[in-house]
């Protein structure tokens, strides 16, 4: 199912803030939250931006961050947002460098929005660089996009610590897909993540490029592992593939959005 109705997209929050997960923390970059996902991992940490799938004709306003500083004033506006005033909003949060400043697209789960990015990403990818976060499932539309974006976070949804099934073969099919692109691979582990999901998943990645990184990330809370299992994890996987890393959230740790 789709959120998006002509060229229109809903969405949850545009702002500009450091990047705080997997292999390129510490960067800045301007991040489009999209609505709507089609998973309920048990650890999920932005609920609001599902509100789409659970209600998707109710009005749900956007909010907006309407300068360039970190927590910065926001505005609320109506979904859905159209190309044109989504190419505004994030061009009015550039911080002006040498390079092109970097489109963060995150969710929910974007590629649900796959008309809407058809149309828009052309649009900003020459001024931008477009870097997806995915949970890497949506394999025809990351087929359709591959060729307008430049990094790709996938998310490997682990059954142990989603609570839901097994997408070893979505994430393999994913994997091919998104191969052409600046490809890592993330994982939230929790206190009852088993060590045959990390073995498995090192194993997929293996069969597609040795040196794709790895990103084992832990969850808080209660469910925070030990750092004895992410050393035991970390060790598992490094018997595989060449690139395993435990990252965690940084941008709570700096208290950014």
């Amino acid at each position: 199912m789709y959120y998006c109705s002509m060229i229109y997209a809903r969405l949850n929050e545009v702002f500009a803030s450091i990047q705080g997960e997997g292999i390129h923390i510490g960067e800045r970059h301007i991040f489009v939250r999209f609505q709507g996902c089609n998973m309920r991992c048990c650890f999920c940490d932005t609920p609001a931006a599902i509100a789409a799938i659970d209600n998707p004709a109710g009005q749900v306003l956007c909010s907006i961050q309407v300068s360039r500083e970190l927590h910065g004033a926001r505005e609320q506006i109506p979904n859905p947002v159209s190309v044109s005033r989504l190419i505004e909003l994030c061009s009015r949060l550039v911080v002006h460098g040498p390079g092109r400043p970097i489109l963060s697209l995150t969710g929910g789960e974007p590629l649900l929005q796959l008309e809407f990015l058809t149309h828009w990403l052309p649009q900003v990818g020459n001024d931008f660089r477009i870097y997806l976060e995915t949970n890497g499932v949506q394999v025809d539309a990351m087929k359709k996009i591959s060729s307008a974006v430049d990094v790709v976070s996938m998310d490997f949804k682990l059954p142990s610590a989603t609570g839901l099934r097994a997408f070893w073969d979505e994430h393999r099919r994913f994997l091919l897909a998104a191969a052409e692109t600046d490809l890592f691979v993330k994982a939230v582990v929790t206190r009852v993540t088993r060590r045959e999901d990390i073995l498995i998943s090192a194993r997929l990645i293996a069969d597609i490029n040795k040196s794709i990184p790895f990103v084992l990330q832990p969850a808080d809370g209660n469910l925070k592992p030990s750092s004895q299992m992410l050393v035991e994890f970390q060790d598992t996987a490094l018997g595989t593939i060449e690139d395993i890393r435990v990252i965690p959230q940084t941008h709570k740790i700096l208290d950014v959005p």
